[in-house]
């Protein structure tokens, strides 16, 4: 990657894994295995989401973009898959029968705000790609989350577009929104 062998780069992020070095990576039985020389961390002053149990950390886009800017070439790369996943997303519903998912709106708003800082600074970053647009069931958690803009009735196939995917037309209909950083 860093001689620039790949025509472009797709990086799926949702959440951090966040690792410590393990104290002493020699006594593992199966050195092959990459977990020999790490193990889980939770970091003390962690945001987690907490319909889903994963840690919420948009800035990590914003240092992907720059680890692929200064360690492999600035190589084109884009986000192929960011989202927010929620369980029993039909406690949100609102008196028009629309889930409000106000939450998945600020996922995404800090998400895309940490991507243009890094393609302001030069990132090569062509393309963000949300997941996803039709609530879909993922295997990874006994099919319970949903992750779309539109939700998905699985008894009448009955679709209808959520708060947030209301807001992503906006986004995508003027080319972004007002974008700070706050640090």
């Amino acid at each position: 990657m860093k001689s620039n062998t790949v025509d472009f780069l797709g990086v799926n992020y949702y959440h951090p894994k966040r690792v410590q070095a393990q104290a002493n990576p020699e006594e593992y039985q199966t050195p092959w295995m990459p977990d020999q020389y790490f193990k889980e961390y939770e970091w003390p002053g962690r945001r987690m989401n907490p319909y889903r149990g994963w840690e919420i950390f948009p800035k990590s886009i914003y240092d992907i973009a720059m680890i692929v800017k200064e360690e492999y070439g600035n190589i084109p790369w884009f986000i192929s898959e960011n989202g927010m996943g929620v369980e029993n997303e039909a406690r949100f519903i609102d008196e028009n029968g629309v889930i409000d998912d106000v939450y998945r709106i600020e996922f995404y708003e800090e998400h895309l705000r940490w991507l243009h800082k890094a393609i302001e600074e030069g990132s090569h970053c062509f393309g963000y790609h949300a997941w996803t647009a039709f609530d879909c069931w993922s295997w990874n958690n006994a099919y319970k989350n949903r992750y779309g803009f539109i939700s998905v009735d699985l008894e009448t196939q009955k679709r209808t577009i959520k708060s947030s995917g209301r807001w992503y037309r906006k986004v995508s209909d003027n080319n972004g929104f007002e974008v700070e950083i706050e640090e």
